[in-house]
């Protein structure tokens, strides 16, 4: 135990001699203000006047660095083959999907992710997530903290209430 006091004691030692002699100084002074002069002490009666402070200018601000200048250009690295429509397709526009609406009223997700659950609780299971602007069905009364829908797929579960509307997102 103390030779490993000891030996902690002179590597502190030589790192203090060895600073000392080869370190820089204070790397912190140079940017430190220099600090005002202290007036010096007259007596009352020979004090003048403090004279009025000359029109503060605002410190120089630092020049406004344009974020242009900054962020790096965007270089798709590996920009692969150019897309081709494969030959029994040339000609041909793509077709839209459409997804069926239900029949009767319809309400919308108004959350981006929203899960619609086999029951009337967080505790069931998930069903599927609906995205936001999704049409549902609903089947049940839309008043209470959960409503029981359908989607365009067919699928039945229910959602919270305040992630519906009657006005598409």
């Amino acid at each position: 135990m103390i030779r490993l006091v000891a030996l902690m004691l002179a590597t502190l030692a030589g790192l203090f001699l060895v600073l000392s002699i080869w370190g820089d100084g204070n790397l912190r002074a140079e940017r430190r203000p220099a600090p005002a002069p202290a007036p010096a002490l007259q007596p009352a009666a020979q004090q003048e006047a403090p004279p009025p402070p000359a029109a503060a200018q605002p410190p120089a601000a630092p020049a406004v660095v344009q974020a242009s200048t900054q962020t790096p250009q965007q270089v798709q690295r590996f920009p692969g083959p150019v897309l081709r429509p494969s030959p029994e397709h040339a000609g041909e526009a793509p077709a839209a999907v459409a997804t069926p609406l239900p029949e009767g009223p319809v309400l919308y997700v108004t959350g981006d992710r929203v899960n619609m659950r086999a029951g009337p609780s967080t505790g069931d299971r998930v069903v599927t997530a609906l995205t936001r602007g999704a049409a549902v069905q609903p089947l049940g009364p839309t008043d209470a903290e959960w409503v029981n829908i359908r989607d365009t797929d067919g699928r039945v579960g229910y959602v919270a209430s305040r992630f519906l509307s009657q006005a598409a997102p």
